[in-house]
């Protein structure tokens, strides 16, 4: 449900702590700029905490930031999904209690600036085909990156959603078969628009609104609930959908997109880009991704069901 979060506190580490903690110093046209950094290691399974000190923010108070990944603090690792928000709350704040040199924290008390949400589809074998297949979709107003070893990522500034193989980027077999959603939020007025709370902390936190929230980036991506098909199975489909003499037509045009921009396209079929717009959404509106996979076999629909 939840990996790496950032939270906030409007507090300061007193004298003795800092001592332990790495100053910085950046001088701006606007001044000089003053931090601290304490990167502790905790647990046996070498868990960092990244805290960072400003002693005056914008508005000349204090502010204190911790970032770390709640399942590897809770379990050792980041590919089990955490349980109930008290309880995750509860046990993170034992092991925050026990970090030397550092205040002592209360999560429910920190204000979220970062949250990453996410979830495992259980896909077996076929992670990487997934991410093939997922290579080619558009989210609207993002650009998509294919990253060859890592994944694929759909990113604007503040906000990314990307899929990828959990069992290699964790390294541990017990994630194998995982295809990890997850989308992170960096900008602190969308996180308050998304859990409805002006200063938003864990306690805000539910798994209705990340299943929504998750299954709603799936359904810009044309994916949730609907099958990646093979090149028959797809071709099928939009002749059943659309027609016998449109299917064909608007299965060509999609695999038109998959290998060149709508632009590139636009210009080389000498079609308004409106026009190719409302062709690519009849596609969509037949519930096929605009992808196609290369497996003898479709590939099942995603669904985020917390």
């Amino acid at each position: 449900m939840l990996d790496t979060i950032r939270v906030k506190y409007p507090i300061s580490p007193d004298k003795e702590e800092l001592q332990y903690w790495m100053c910085k110093t950046i001088t701006t046209t606007r001044g000089t700029r003053v931090s601290y950094i304490y990167n502790p290691i905790i647990t046996e399974d070498k868990v960092m905490l990244k805290y960072t000190y400003i002693p005056f923010d914008y508005t000349g108070k204090p502010i204190l930031t911790l970032e770390f990944s709640l399942p590897k603090l809770l379990y050792g690792n980041n590919h089990q999904m955490i349980g109930s928000i008290d309880g995750t709350i509860k046990l993170a704040n034992m092991y925050l209690s026990m970090v030397p040199n550092a205040p002592i924290l209360d999560l429910a008390e920190g204000i979220l600036i970062r949250v990453d949400m996410c979830y495992n589809h259980q896909v077996g074998e076929a992670v990487d085909d997934y991410i093939r297949s997922l290579q080619y979709l558009d989210y609207p107003h993002r650009k998509t990156r294919y990253l060859k070893n890592e994944g694929v990522e759909f990113k604007a500034k503040h906000i990314f959603t990307k899929f990828y193989n959990k069992q290699k980027e964790s390294g541990r077999v017990e994630a194998f078969g995982i295809l990890r959603q997850e989308s992170t939020l960096l900008e602190p007025k969308d996180i308050q628009k998304i859990f409805k709370a002006r200063k938003p902390t864990l306690l805000n936190v539910s798994r209705d609104i990340v299943m929504d929230y998750l299954n709603d980036d799936l359904k810009k991506l044309s994916l949730l609930d609907n099958s990646i098909g093979t090149h028959d199975t797809t071709l099928n489909t939009l002749s059943t959908s659309l027609g016998p003499y449109a299917g064909p037509y608007y299965y060509a045009l999609l695999k038109e997109k998959m290998g060149k921009s709508r632009k590139e396209i636009a210009r080389e079929t000498n079609t308004h880009p409106r026009s190719l717009d409302r062709r690519i959404r009849k596609i969509v509106e037949a519930h096929v991704p605009l992808t196609i996979t290369e497996t003898k076999e479709p590939l099942t629909p995603l669904h985020v069901n917390l």
